[in-house]
């Protein structure tokens, strides 16, 4: 919470003696409720018992980093089902292999969801889009995160230079520096969007979608 300016452990612990105000209370609220929300969306089956693990989630540093861990993977999992879901709707897909991981297009194009890059578009062997989705949210890890990603996408960019390269990342996780490294990093960066807007910002998604050429 104090990662998106919503800072709560005053309240927590009791050291605040004021209890918040109704707007604080309800922005709260309402922002509680949107990531428990794509918790539950993210989740094929919902066991009653994981709710009680995600109160407890800030229980020590070990169940920190691993809610930490499941947050890339979900935000991963989001950004999948998004692209997933805009190729269904736009009546794309041909067909699904290897349990969905593979997805052949009506145009002959194929969409491998996997890693490194996360999302990839092919023609045949040749590359034509790569997707690479960061889902961590500590300010600390994120110029190894961004690293990562340039990486990946500056293999697509060797095997072909007019690739389409693409980040996806959390708001909260972009610093100056990380800023920075991606604006000097051009070459093998097309664009990058945060996970945000890409799942709540209309613009954003046509524009991810235009990119994609889905």
């Amino acid at each position: 919470m104090s990662n998106v300016g919503l800072p709560v452990e005053k309240f927590e612990t009791g050291q605040s003696k004021k209890p918040l105000d109704d707007q604080k209370a309800g922005v709260i609220a309402r922002h509680l409720n949107k990531l428990i929300s794509r918790l539950i969306e993210a989740d094929e089956h919902i066991d009653p018992r994981e709710f009680d693990l995600w109160r407890g989630m800030t229980a020590g540093s070990t169940a920190q980093g691993s809610w930490q861990n499941r947050k890339g993977n979900i935000a991963e999992d989001l950004i999948k089902g998004f692209i997933k879901r805009r190729i269904h709707s736009k009546g794309l897909l041909a067909k699904e292999d290897n349990g969905g991981a593979v997805a052949v297009l009506t145009d002959g194009r194929t969409v491998r969801y996997g890693s490194e890059p996360d999302i990839a578009f092919y023609a045949g062997q040749n590359i034509l889009a790569a997707v690479e989705i960061k889902g961590g949210i500590d300010t600390a890890g994120v110029l190894e995160r961004v690293g990562a990603a340039i990486k990946s996408l500056s293999r697509a960019k060797s095997e072909n230079p007019d690739a389409v390269t693409m980040l996806i990342m959390y708001r909260t996780a972009v610093t100056e520096q990380a800023r920075q490294d991606l604006e000097a990093h051009r070459n093998e960066i097309d664009c990058w969007f945060t996970i945000e807007d890409a799942l709540n910002r209309e613009e954003t998604k046509q524009e991810i979608f235009r990119r994609l050429g889905i």
